[in-house]
């Protein structure tokens, strides 16, 4: 996980750098830490834990954020310590560092702390524990969605979604009805691997939300399932207050090939908002009905120009079906 550095042809005396982090003078460790960090030394993790102890937060915040670059149980276990740390900027950046672990055994640590007290280390967890992918986190998942903190169970949304589990699905049906907006949100979105007539019911409950991200959200998951069900609902949302609630609607009707969504479509085309006219010029072309026509024509003329490419392509789209008899 090294990433390029300034120091990268150079060649790093890490006794050197050692005998720095011994200074009295906290600046010095500091910047010996940043050193040791940018060279991503294979050496110099044992060093970078070291310096997660040191009294002054800099060093320490140094450390945790030079971490980044390495993996495994005793980085992952120094971590979860430090995002205990009395200095929110160094439990920040503990917090990030967990988020680039990869070996699965990382987990360990990270699961004993699911239950801390403290809701932003709980957050913390779940975002490190999210990219491991680890089967076993799966009931402390779900237990996570009954957390008191909406912040702790959106982070935990986000590992049931990369676990993409079907017995997870119970779980995330329910955290989709979630009193708070982030929560339904993040929900819906998780629930992308699942059978499309599995979640019909969240996604009509989506679709009739009070808040236009939690329809955007039902928009985006109707269109990647390609709920034909939805297909009424989504056309009733190319009317939404919200444009991007619209556009989402727009680009699920194009992959459902709605043709009852056509004049609906064709009236976007004069919307203010030119991504949405680009929006529902796209969904006419993958729709390729020759109805969709007369409304595209108005669209090559269009003030944006990437409106009036797009109409000229799903133009030559639905011709070209013409014309090869489809």
């Amino acid at each position: 996980m090294a990433r390029d550095s300034i120091f990268e042809d150079q060649s790093l005396d890490i006794e050197d750098i050692e005998a720095r982090f011994k200074s009295s003078d906290a600046d010095e460790r500091r910047m010996a830490m940043l050193e040791l960090a940018e060279s991503a030394e294979a050496n110099g993790e044992t060093l970078l834990i070291r310096a997660l102890s040191d009294p002054d937060p800099g060093v320490r915040l140094a450390a945790a954020a030079g971490l980044e670059q390495f993996d495994g149980p005793a980085v992952a276990q120094a971590l979860a310590n430090a995002l205990l740390d009395a200095n929110s900027s160094v439990a920040a950046a503990a917090g990030a560092s967990l988020c680039e672990l990869r070996a699965p055994e990382a987990a360990t640590p990270l699961l004993a702390l699911v239950g801390h007290p403290r809701a932003d280390v709980r957050a913390a967890v779940w975002r490190g524990l999210r990219d491991l992918r680890v089967g076993a986190t799966l009931p402390a998942a779900i237990d996570a969605l009954a957390d008191s903190d909406p912040h702790v169970r959106r982070e935990a949304i986000g590992a049931l979604a990369y676990l993409k589990r079907a017995d997870a699905l119970p779980a995330l049906l329910g955290a989709a009805t979630d009193p708070d907006v982030e929560v339904r949100r993040a929900a819906l979105s998780a629930l992308a691997f699942a059978p499309a007539d599995a979640v019909i019911d969240a996604l009509f409950s989506g679709l009739a939300d009070g808040h236009w991200q939690v329809r955007e959200a039902a928009a985006v998951l109707a269109g990647k399932l390609r709920t034909a069900g939805a297909e009424r609902a989504l056309i009733d949302a190319l009317s939404d207050d919200a444009w991007q609630v619209a556009l989402k609607a727009a680009g699920a009707l194009g992959r459902l090939s709605s043709a009852d969504a056509i004049p609906a479509l064709g009236g976007l085309l004069s919307h203010p908002v030119s991504n949405l006219r680009k929006e529902a010029a796209a969904a006419l072309g993958e729709i390729r009905r020759p109805e969709a026509l007369p409304y595209l024509a108005g669209a090559v003329d269009d003030p944006d120009p990437d409106v009036r490419k797009i109409a000229r392509w799903s133009i030559h789209l639905i011709k070209s079906d013409i014309f090869q008899g489809g």
